[in-house]
This record gives C-alpha cells, sequence and structure tokens, in this order.
C-alpha cells in the first residue's frame, strides 16, 4: 500500500507538473519557430532558430526529469552536436541548426501540449471526484438551499433524502478511489511514452544501474 501510495503521489506530480512545463515550451518554442522561420532570409533568423533549439534542449532536460521519476530509470542527455574545436563565432552559434536531436527535442515542444493538457484534465478531474465525496457532507447543506435544486441521486432515479445522496457521493467517490491510482498511471506512461519516442534515442540505464555512458 505504499508503495501503491508513493506511486500514485509521484504519477500525480509529474502529470500536474507537465502541463505548465509543456504549456510554456510550447509558447516559447512556436514563438522562436515563427519568428526564426520568418526572418530566415536574413541573418537574424539564423541565430533565433539556434537560440530556440538551445531552449528546447533545456526544456527536454527537465521533462527527461519526469521521466525519470515516472518509469524509473534514468535518461542521460543524447549526444548534442557541437562545433568542431577551434571554429568560429557562426560556427559555434549556427551549430544546434545541424543537430537532429535538437530538433527532436523541439518536436516534442510543440507536440507535447495537447497531450499534456488531456492528461491533466483527467487527473485533476479524477482526483476531484475522489475527494468530492468526503467534503459533500459539509457543504450539501448550500446546494439543497438553492431553489429548484435537485441532487444527482435523484437525477438519475435513485430516489430523494439526505441520506440516499450521501451514500451515492460516498459510492461514487469510492470508485473513482479505486480507479486513481490506474488512471494516473496510465495518464502518466502517456507522457512519458511520448518523451521516449523523441527524448530518449539512445539506450536508457536503470536507476539502480552505472551510468550510461553518452
Amino acid at each position: 500500500m505504499t508503495d501503491l501510495l508513493r506511486r500514485l503521489g509521484t504519477d500525480t506530480r509529474c502529470v500536474l507538473l507537465g502541463f505548465p512545463l509543456s504549456l510554456v515550451s510550447f509558447v516559447l518554442s512556436v514563438t522562436g519557430l515563427a519568428l526564426g522561420v520568418g526572418t530566415a532570409v536574413t541573418v537574424v533568423g539564423v541565430p533565433i532558430l539556434a537560440l530556440t533549439l538551445l531552449m528546447a534542449r533545456g526544456f527536454a532536460t527537465a521533462e527527461r526529469s519526469l521521466m525519470t521519476d515516472i518509469l524509473g530509470r534514468r535518461f542521460p542527455p543524447p549526444r548534442y552536436r557541437r562545433a568542431a574545436p577551434g571554429a568560429g563565432t557562426w560556427r559555434v552559434m549556427t551549430a544546434p541548426l545541424a543537430c537532429a536531436q535538437s530538433w527532436m527535442d523541439l518536436l516534442h515542444a510543440v507536440t507535447r501540449l495537447p497531450l499534456a493538457v488531456l492528461t491533466f484534465s483527467v487527473v485533476v478531474s479524477w482526483w476531484a471526484v475522489t475527494l468530492h465525496g468526503l467534503a459533500f457532507p459539509f457543504y450539501r447543506w448550500s446546494l439543497v438551499g438553492i431553489p429548484g435544486y435537485q441532487d444527482l441521486s435523484e437525477l438519475i432515479g435513485l430516489g430523494s433524502g439526505a441520506t440516499t445522496s450521501l451514500l451515492f457521493h460516498l459510492a461514487l467517490s469510492a470508485a473513482f478511489a479505486l480507479t486513481l491510482p490506474f488512471v494516473t498511471r496510465a495518464c502518466a506512461l502517456l507522457n512519458a511514452g511520448l518523451g521516449m519516442a523523441l527524448l530518449s534515442p539512445q539506450p536508457v540505464a536503470d536507476v539502480a544501474g552505472p551510468r550510461a555512458t553518452v
């Protein structure tokens, strides 16, 4: 039970943190990409694209940290292409443009948001219904005072009355509580799966094992 609760907490934290992280990375990455491509015909657009790719690397590093917590595996940073020793300033600055993994990081930043929104919404909703049954006896009085109010138990034909209402909401909350660990785990794995597809082209090493060579 302790392991289950620990895993539930970890998965919930990763999904909830993944949403603001993906939102910020999406906005900045799309803005930088659009600005860089739009001004690519000038000298200014090239360094903007390079900076956008470097920024995507930073978000990818944060995402790998969440993936490590979800999967229990270390995701070492991939080999990012660098300019040759002694290269000029321009070659050093534009080296990310020739790095395939940097573009994969950018692709992840752009495509991550829809999945993050979906899984965030599901996890928050499941937690809300789970906690709803515990809190319902304390705020039910505020609902029954509303003119024309009908409880959900009454609307689906289970009958009216305080006892019926309380038992129904407690049962509903219990059902969501029993499935909460599995739903949260599935949402976390969906996010980690996208990250594995785009951010971990190299084999990963187990946390307990030696660090992979990169």
